[in-house]
């Protein structure tokens, strides 16, 4: 359990900081009572009850009113969401999410990088009872499938490489100059393909996310389409291609005009 106990400086709030120091509490825990929660973070029951009351209505916390306990409110997966989205990638990339699922009937996420591997964004699954899950906030470790090998061909951060590449199937490619030699196929086709080399039984296309023009260009980064083997071929993956590089021409589009929407009195 941490450390919640409220140390003010001669910069803090001490309304807020003890407010702070509530979610602290709470999140250490799946609920606490009010004596719990004054007692963690060193204050009267009655200031610790006031604070509640305010998380509370901005759903901060909520409090089960059979055992009177409090729990974290569901207002801080919004707040989780945007702290790890700040360009609202999730949102801008849902309507091509979903014409992607309709195009397919597979799983289809957006991906960016994170560390030397990657998260998912945001998703939208297959319809089918047979699917692949992609929640939200899923790590994918580094050298893994599609998406892999099209962040690492993509984004000029710098990647600690090992020398032997880690083996998640039996398809899985281990040696670094075939590795290199696959990132420069995909650098010139725009696009990766996965056959079962991250999990058996699942095949995956992917192509990034590109902001800026051919000089400069920014990653943001990956579609891709999580389709279960038995079904689908690699020959279909590629079908999807075009209807990818859309999707991902039109996200960029759309955080191009997020990011600067223009003046807007009219002027040009």
């Amino acid at each position: 359990m941490p450390d919640t106990a409220v140390r003010l400086t001669s910069r803090s709030v001490p309304a807020v900081a003890r407010a702070a120091g509530i979610l602290r509490a709470l999140a250490g825990r799946r609920e606490a009572s009010l004596t719990d929660l004054a007692r963690a973070v060193g204050i009267y029951k009655s200031t610790a009850h006031g604070i509640l009351g305010t998380l509370s209505a901005f759903d901060l916390v909520e409090r089960d009113p059979a055992t009177r306990r409090y729990r974290l409110g569901s207002a801080l997966v919004a707040l989780g969401r945007a702290a790890q989205d700040p360009d609202n990638l999730g949102s801008l990339a849902r309507p091509h999410l979903v014409d992607l699922s309709r195009l397919s009937a597979e799983t289809v996420a957006l991906h960016t990088a994170d560390g030397d591997g990657s998260i998912i964004v945001a998703s939208e699954e297959s319809p089918q009872r047979l699917k692949v899950t992609a929640p939200p906030g899923f790590r994918m470790p580094p050298h893994a499938g599609a998406v892999a090998k099209v962040i690492e061909a993509f984004d000029a951060a710098p990647r600690s490489l090992p020398a032997v590449l880690p083996a998640y199937t039996g398809r899985s490619i281990t040696e670094m100059d075939r590795w290199r030699r696959e990132l420069g196929k995909v650098r010139r086709a725009g696009f990766a393909l996965d056959d079962m080399e991250f999990q058996e039984g699942i095949r995956a296309v992917s192509v990034p996310v590109l902001l800026g023009g051919a000089g400069r260009r920014e990653l943001i980064g990956a579609y891709s389409i999580i389709a279960v083997a038995s079904r689908v071929s690699m020959a279909t993956l590629r079908e999807w291609v075009p209807a990818l590089r859309t999707s991902a021409q039109g996200l960029a589009e759309a955080l191009r005009q997020a990011r600067d929407p223009g003046p807007r009195d009219g002027t040009p």
